[in-house]
């Protein structure tokens, strides 16, 4: 079996760049990435803008030569896109991954279209990389316990290992960081995390290599060359994954053509167990019914445990989940309710 690379552990005065490899920030929303880029520097690292950053949209090319110029310098310790987007695809076909592979690890950080490159990271190169919430989230007077946890685990020297646990509630309202630049997390609803294909009261684990990301980019990758995941399951977890998806616009309809694919393509077969985050694409009542039963038609017979509704992608907040880390989920249902949960992550 081949080893995933962690990088190392962030320390005091260590570089973080902030590259737009997806979507930059225009300058509406500027008072809040000063204040979020002053938090990072209070924390005590150095920041590194991208000549992208600070406007909303940039050529494919320029952001990819910005971005490949950032993976392969050895000075800098992670990288840290503002927020998702829409079009990071467009960036792939433009980086050198022989060259990636030779250059210090170093951590992607973020959710949304910042998985469609992370995810490609740990399958072509064996990079470890960090799915959690984005940088514009983490507002220095932040104290939402999953949003430190990005920090911690950025912390985390190779081997090592954190818990995490469900959160009790979550964000229902979406945040404009332009009227608000200083807004923080209003944790008011409260969270269900739920089995879909185990009914009955009993103990349930989900262990193998984490892998996973936004579905609306990675339903279209996981069968191409760039994630090739196939042949990332051989090389690096030949015991099986744990898959995590999350929605971020897929209507009903859509988010079954995808989930139907991925059984079609084999990529369910082996895997030991599927976590599926909060849906970010519904509004209504109505949508939110026809989500449910689409993931009843596509994962309502898949042998291995489906657990829906977690922390993971456009509904805050988010577990920090590494991909390519080794990871045991431990749950108690009753009633297809999880009742609790923990998330042990192993950083090897």
């Amino acid at each position: 079996m081949t080893a995933i690379t962690f990088p190392d552990a962030l320390k005091n005065g260590d570089k973080i760049a902030i590259c737009a490899f997806s979507s930059g920030v225009d300058s509406h929303f500027h008072p809040r990435l000063d204040c979020v880029l002053s938090g990072l520097t209070h924390r005590g690292y150095q920041v590194v803008e991208g000549e992208c950053l600070r406007q909303q949209s940039s050529p494919a090319k320029q952001r990819a030569d910005e971005l490949m110029a950032f993976l392969v310098d050895d000075s800098i310790a992670a990288i840290m896109p503002p927020w998702g987007g829409e079009l990071a695809m467009e960036v792939l076909s433009y980086l050198d991954f022989n060259a990636i592979k030779q250059a210090r690890p170093k951590w992607l950080v973020g959710f949304s279209d910042v998985s469609t490159l992370a995810c490609v990271l740990t399958a072509r190169c064996g990079w470890a990389t960090l799915h959690c919430t984005n940088l514009m989230q983490l507002h220095p007077n932040e104290l939402d316990t999953h949003c430190l946890q990005v920090f911690k685990t950025l912390e985390l020297a190779p081997g090592s290992e954190f818990m995490q646990t469900p959160a009790p509630y979550y964000q229902a309202d979406v945040i404009n960081y332009a009227h608000t630049p200083d807004a923080l997390f209003t944790l008011t609803q409260p969270s269900q995390w739920r089995c879909l294909n185990v009914k009955d009261n009993r103990e349930v684990e989900l262990s193998g290599r984490l892998f996973g990301g936004c579905l609306d980019t990675l339903g279209l990758l996981l069968a191409s060359p760039f994630l090739a995941l196939d042949e990332f399951k051989k090389h690096f977890a030949p015991h099986g994954l744990v898959l995590y998806l999350e929605n971020a616009e897929l209507n009903a309809n859509a988010l079954s053509r995808f989930l139907i694919a991925l059984k079609l393509s084999g990529i369910l077969s082996d895997i030991n167990g599927l976590i599926i985050g909060r849906n970010g694409a519904s509004s209504s009542s109505e949508q939110h019914s026809e989500y449910y039963q689409a993931l009843q038609r596509s994962l309502g017979e898949c042998l291995f445990p489906v657990i829906i509704d977690s922390d993971i992608g456009h509904v805050a907040p988010n577990l920090c989940l590494v991909n390519g880390a080794t990871v045991k989920v431990l749950a108690t249902l009753e009633s297809a309710k999880v009742l609790d949960a923990q998330i042990i992550t192993s950083l090897s």
